[in-house]
């Protein structure tokens, strides 16, 4: 059990975290290259593949991770877990579920750069995917160790939604998860549900703004709205990472 001092220590250093994902900018997944090479180049071929190509000490590698022609890898959590075992990038889920379909379509397609980070943001095709997610993480990036973020936990304070579903929304499509990695496979546990608005902007929280949902230690909350038909809009995703 953590002690009184390291609690007291967690608690004062808390800050505040937002996360904003309107159409077409949720990230599926994020990489960031740790091979001891260069990056030549990270491409989504359209509807295919997952194109990964590096070099180290004047040999090229290149890693195809397929979800369709051939259909290997047909889940998010499919696909990060193939590329983190082959070593040469690692992966983590973010916008999404370790069953999220990857198929014809669903994430954007063309060449991808690396942000400030030197990290790479594999994109949600919104209108084929058929739902937006936005993760409250302790840290997105890889910047924290996972022995570090074991001992820290979030709070989601508020969502805000301004969404358009198809002609009405689907009763408890809105869901919040907590999601996290366990060596072994992915725990993702439904914690709350409801039926979206749609049309017209909505805020969710509880006890009046004065309640909180918060995750276990190492934990993410993941909020997830999907639709049969179709979806387009924004969440925004205010809590507290201590």
């Amino acid at each position: 059990m953590a002690g009184l001092n390291f609690l007291h220590s967690r608690n004062l250093a808390q800050k505040g975290k937002i996360v904003y994902v309107n159409d077409d900018k949720g990230v599926a997944f994020r990489l960031k290259y740790i091979g001891g090479g260069s990056v030549t180049s990270v491409t989504v071929v359209e509807n295919t593949e997952l194109v990964l190509v590096s070099a180290k000490d004047g040999v090229t590698s290149t890693d195809y991770y397929h979800w369709a022609t051939p259909a290997t890898y047909t889940t998010y959590g499919a696909i990060v877990d193939a590329i983190n075992a082959d070593g040469r990038f690692q992966a983590k889920i973010l916008d999404g579920l370790s069953t999220s379909t990857a198929g014809d379509g669903t994430f954007i397609d063309g060449a991808v750069t690396a942000d400030a980070n030197g990290e790479y943001n594999i994109l949600s095709d919104t209108s084929n995917a058929i739902f937006m997610a936005a993760r409250l993480s302790y840290d997105r990036t890889f910047n924290t160790p996972e022995k570090i973020r074991k001992g820290h936990r979030v709070h989601l304070l508020e969502v805000i939604t301004n969404l358009t579903l198809d002609t009405a929304a689907e009763a408890n499509m809105f869901k919040i998860y907590e999601c996290s990695n366990r060596e072994g496979g992915y725990t993702e546990t439904l914690i709350y549900q409801k039926t979206p608005t749609t049309g017209s902007s909505n805020t969710t929280n509880w006890a009046s703004g004065n309640g909180k949902i918060t995750a276990n230690d190492g934990a993410d909350l993941l909020v997830w709205i999907s639709d049969t038909v179709s979806i387009s809009g924004s969440i925004s995703v205010a809590g507290i990472a201590e």
